[in-house]
Parts: C-alpha cells; sequence; structure tokens
C-alpha cells in the first residue's frame, strides 16, 4: 500500500481503474443497478463502502483493503481478488459466482448465506467470521484456514478443501462434511465433526430393534 493515498474523484463504473486511493461511500450505482464489467481496484483503502446488492463482472481487486463496508447481497462474477483484506464488513448473502480469490483475508465479517459455490481460492483466512449457511458447494480452497468462526449449516458438497483448518470454529449441522478429508480439528470440536459426518453418510443412530 502506497504511503500517501489521494481521495477518489471516481465513481466506480465500467471500465473504472482506481489506484492508489482512498474511498469512503458508495462511489455511484445503485442496488440492482447495471453491471459493472471490466473495473480494476488496486494499492487502494476502502472505507465505510455502501455497496448493497450491486453487480460486478470481471472485477479485479490487488492490494485492497475494505473496511466496515455493507457488501450485502454484492454479486461478483468472473472475478479476481489477490492480497485483498475485509475488516469488519458485512457481506450477508454476497455471491462470489466462481470468481478466483488468492491471499484474502475475513476478520470479523458477518458471510452468512455467502454463496462461494465453484470458486477457486488459496490461502485465504476466516477470523472470528459469521458464515452460518455459507455455501462452498463445489469450490476449490487449498491452504485455508477459518478460525473462531460460526460455521453452522454450512455446505462443503463436493468441495476441495485441502488443508483446510477449522480451530475454534463452531461446526454444527455442517453439510458435506465427507468432503472434508485431511481438515484439521481441535479434539473439543470431534463431536459436532462427528456428527457431521454420521449424517452425511447417511448412518442413523436407534437403540430400538
Amino acid at each position: 500500500m502506497p504511503d500517501e493515498l489521494k481521495p477518489a474523484r471516481e465513481d466506480l463504473v465500467s471500465g473504472a481503474a482506481l489506484d492508489g486511493v482512498y474511498a469512503t461511500g458508495n462511489l455511484g450505482g445503485e442496488p440492482g443497478g447495471d453491471i459493472v464489467e471490466n473495473a480494476e481496484l488496486t494499492n487502494m483503502r476502502w472505507n465505510g463502502g455502501q455497496l448493497i446488492g450491486r453487480r460486478f463482472r470481471r472485477l479485479h481487486c490487488r492490494n485492497v483493503v475494505f473496511e466496515n463496508c455493507d457488501l450485502s447481497g454484492v454479486i461478483i462474477e468472473e472475478s479476481s481478488l489477490s492480497r485483498v483484506e475485509f475488516q469488519e464488513c458485512r457481506m450477508s448473502g454476497m455471491v462470489f459466482g466462481g470468481s478466483k480469490i488468492e491471499d484474502v483475508l475475513f476478520s470479523s465479517c458477518k458471510l452468512d448465506l455467502a454463496n462461494l459455490r465453484m470458486t477457486k481460492g488459496k490461502r485465504l483466512e476466516f477470523l472470528a467470521c459469521d458464515l452460518r449457511e455459507a455455501d462452498f458447494y463445489g469450490g476449490d480452497f487449498a491452504d485455508t484456514r477459518i478460525y473462531d468462526s460460526n460455521l453452522s449449516s454450512a455446505n462443503y458438497t463436493q468441495a476441495s478443501m485441502d488443508g483446510l483448518r477449522l480451530h475454534g470454529s463452531v461446526l454444527w449441522d455442517l453439510k458435506g462434511a465427507s468432503a472434508l478429508e485431511g481438515v484439521v480439528i481441535s479434539q473439543d470440536q470431534l463431536m459436532d465433526m462427528s456428527v457431521a459426518l454420521f449424517a452425511d453418510s447417511a448412518i442413523s443412530i436407534d437403540d430400538e430393534r
């Protein structure tokens, strides 16, 4: 990140290239408006952004920090995120649309009902995040860390999670737990993981004959 960032003067519209700036607010656009295509954000910090329900295609973010932004319902398709941080952001129901994300940190973010289906990720870290009912179906996530987060009812069906570590996270009612081959958990998570594996294998427990 540059030592000094200048205020953003340009709206986030199709073809925009914002580099080395500090942004606040929504930078133009309305929820559910036109799809923003081929925009690029680099070496940028965005505080308090209001992007609720906006739609992006081929959005490229590199060296970007989002702080206290509301990204609820945002849709990004065919996009790429590299060396990006989300800090205390609201991202409920955000759709990643099969995008590629690498070296991304989510810290104290609300990601309940987030849709990461078919998304490719490397070296991701989720710290103290709300990931209830998040959908990782068919995604490919290598070397991911999800620490001290709530993964209740999250779906990992047909996902590839090589190197996944889940220490401190709530694993109640996980879906597709059999896809988590090689996952590392702590001893106090054994019960929830065992129940999820039993459910995924269609094994039931009944004391009556």
